[in-house]
């Protein structure tokens, strides 16, 4: 399938989920849907209709919509602005809500297909004219010990080599099931950009259960909201560069997945491709409930001030907060996405 395709596929999933959550969210609720659309507008045909809404397939393919009826309008009978308090913030929160559900799934099964050993550490790659290189280090050799002791982690790993800078010393990796020694002399000042011996680490992959990979898709869900809710202080503390922080659009996501693939026909395990879905869909979940006027949780926002007031903000001014955030949302999105053609991000090779 081309890189293309299966982006606009996944993008549209992603998205269609995310209204599919709203729907069944609102349905419940007894709120009336007038539509469903497959893709956005213009319309291109009605592909039936039920329960009094008409589901429709549109020009755009590039994801769908919901459009509840009286959804700024209090007065018209079953509509989303007429129900109760609860009921809006259920069907807002659905949204959301669904993305993370899917996240969770393209987690777990990014998981069951190959997960990382934590308990040990791998060579991803060696750098060129480097002390590993010179040894004979191969990406994919799992370090089993540095100078006799046992490399259960990054970080028993780097205390053993900074122990011996600038002097030789013996590591034991396993490569093929095979143990083999190599002599090498860590260096004290490496060029930048590199460790002392020339390597980038990671984790050997093993095959869990189903139970356990879902442990292991819950916890990239939490380690997800995690990294956001951290990065505010991480970016202005300058533990994290601007650009490696950047919001990406169509394109950058497109380069991701692109990426993702190729790295994933090398090892014949979808294991990148599924977790970077997992990652897209719970960027959707965590913008979409920002609190921001247009968005599910500027829209919570307004429910959150009614429950606090005892009443209402007229829905005059709460259609024109909205209209004013979509307009500045579409702005953002114009920049962000000339972004990724002036400045593309920057992936592994």
């Amino acid at each position: 399938m081309p890189d293309l395709l299966l982006f606009v596929l996944i993008l549209a999933a992603l998205i269609l989920g995310h209204e599919l959550g709203h729907f069944v969210a609102a349905r419940a609720g007894g709120v009336a849907i007038d539509e469903f659309g497959i893709g956005f507008p213009p319309r291109l045909a009605t592909i039936f209709r039920a329960g009094g809404t008409r589901f429709t397939i549109n020009a755009i393919p590039l994801g769908g919509f919901v459009r509840p009826a009286g959804e700024d309008d209090p007065d018209i009978p079953n509509g989303l602005a007429a129900a109760s308090k609860s009921t809006r913030a259920a069907v807002l929160i659905a949204g959301p809500l669904a993305n993370i559900l899917i996240a969770f799934l393209a987690f777990t099964a990014a998981y069951r297909f190959a997960a990382p050993d934590f308990e040990r550490t791998s060579i991803s790659s060696v750098a060129e004219n480097s002390p590993a290189q010179a040894a004979g280090l191969l990406p994919g050799d799992v370090i089993v010990e540095f100078q006799s002791q046992p490399v259960t982690s990054l970080d028993t790993l780097q205390r053993a080599v900074a122990q011996s800078l600038g002097k030789a010393a013996m590591i034991t990796v396993e490569r093929d099931s095979t143990r083999l020694e190599f002599e090498l002399t860590p260096r004290a000042t490496p060029p930048e950009g590199q460790g002392p011996i020339g390597i980038v680490t990671g984790n050997p992959l093993r095959s869990v259960a189903w139970a356990e990979a879902a442990g292991l898709g819950a916890d990239s869900i939490r380690l997800q909201f995690q990294e956001i809710a951290h990065l505010p202080g991480r970016l202005m503390q300058g533990q994290v560069a601007p650009e490696e922080a950047r919001v990406t659009g169509l394109k950058g996501m497109h380069d991701m997945l692109a990426w993702a693939r190729d790295v994933d026909r090398s090892s014949q395990r979808p294991f990148l491709t599924l977790t970077l879905v997992g990652v897209i869909s719970t960027g959707l979940a965590l913008a979409n409930l920002l609190p921001i006027p247009a968005l599910d949780g500027g829209r919570l926002m307004f429910v959150a001030f009614e429950a606090i007031l005892g009443r209402r903000i007229s829905p005059r001014y709460e259609g024109m907060a909205h209209a004013i955030g979509f307009a500045l949302l579409l702005a953002l999105m114009l920049y962000v996405n000339i972004q990724d053609f002036v400045n593309p991000i920057a992936l592994p090779r």
